[in-house]
C-alpha cells in the first residue's frame, strides 16, 4: 500500500523563487515521472494483477500531487471493503489525481480525455470508462462497463455533473451511472471536493477548469502555485437497495450539496 504519510496528507513542499522558477522545477520533475510511468505502463502494467494495478495508480497519483505541491486532506467515513460507486462534484482535472491518491479505482471520463497527449493513452491502459455525454448509445455502454467493473471488484469513480464547475454549487446529476450501482447492489459514496489556498485558508480558483480554460493553461497555473490545498470529505455510503436511479442520484446530490454549503 502507499505509505500513510502520502495517502492521508500529501504535503506541499517549498520551492524558492518566483512562480516561473517553481513551474520550471515542477515541469522537469513531472516529465521525469511521466517518462517513468510510461515505461511501467508499457512493460509491467499489462502483467500486473488488479490489486497491483490499483496500487501503482495510487502511487503515481500521490507522486504527481507531490510534484505539483498540492496538499491533500481527507476526512469522513472510509468506504467499506469491496466495490463501491464513488461520486463527486467536479472542479478540476486535479480531482482525478486527488481521488486516485486515496480511493484508487476505475474512472468514468468524458471521451475527449482519450485524445489528451500521453494522459489519454495512460487513461486507456488504466481501464478508464469513456463516455460521450450526447450519445445515448455511449451512455448505455458506460452503464454496462461500469457494472462489469463493479462485478469484478473495482470501485468506480465518476463525476455525475458531467462537467466541471467553480465549486460553489452543484449542477444537476446525470442519473445513468447510478443504474449500474443498483444492478450491482453496491453502495454509493458521495464525495465533496474543495480547494483552498494553504496560506490564506480562502477558496483557491487557481485549479478551476471551466469555461474556455484549456488543459495547458490550467496546468501552467497549477504548476506556478505552491499553495494549493485540496479538502476531500468522504460522506456516508448510501445503500442502493430500494432506489431507482433518479432517487439514488438525488440522495447523493443532496449529500454533496449540503457539504458544499458548510
Amino acid at each position: 500500500m502507499v505509505p500513510s504519510s502520502l495517502a492521508q496528507t500529501i504535503p506541499a513542499g517549498k520551492v524558492s523563487g518566483n512562480g516561473r522558477s517553481i513551474a520550471l522545477f515542477k515541469l522537469m520533475a513531472l516529465l521525469l515521472e511521466l517518462s517513468r510511468s510510461s515505461l511501467v505502463l508499457c512493460l509491467r502494467f499489462p502483467r500486473l494483477q488488479p490489486d497491483q494495478k490499483l496500487r501503482e495508480i495510487q502511487r503515481w497519483a500521490c507522486k504527481v500531487l507531490q510534484i505539483l505541491q498540492v496538499e491533500v486532506r481527507f476526512e469522513g467515513a472510509r468506504p467499506a471493503s469491496g466495490a463501491n460507486l464513488i461520486v463527486a462534484n467536479h472542479v478540476s482535472w486535479l480531482d482525478i489525481l486527488v481521488l486516485q491518491s486515496q480511493l484508487p479505482g476505475v474512472f468514468v471520463a468524458k471521451a475527449e480525455v482519450r485524445r489528451w497527449p500521453l494522459i489519454g493513452a495512460m487513461a486507456q491502459v488504466c481501464s478508464t470508462i469513456f463516455v460521450e455525454r450526447s450519445s445515448r448509445q455511449s451512455a448505455r455502454r458506460m452503464v454496462d462497463d461500469t457494472l462489469k467493473a463493479l462485478d469484478q471488484g473495482y470501485s468506480v469513480l465518476a463525476f455525475p455533473e458531467g462537467t466541471s464547475s467553480d465549486g460553489t454549487d452543484l449542477g444537476i446529476f446525470h442519473a445513468n451511472i447510478f443504474e449500474a450501482a443498483i444492478q450491482a447492489r453496491t453502495p454509493v459514496q458521495p464525495v465533496t471536493l474543495r480547494y483552498f489556498n494553504s496560506h490564506t485558508g480562502l477558496p483557491d480558483d487557481t485549479v478551476l477548469f471551466i469555461g474556455d480554460t484549456t488543459l495547458v493553461s490550467s496546468l501552467r497555473k497549477v504548476m506556478a502555485s505552491s499553495s494549493i490545498r485540496s479538502h476531500v470529505h468522504l460522506g456516508d455510503c448510501i445503500n442502493s437497495l430500494g432506489h431507482n436511479r433518479r432517487s439514488l442520484a438525488g440522495h447523493a446530490h443532496q449529500r454533496i450539496r449540503q457539504q458544499l454549503a458548510r
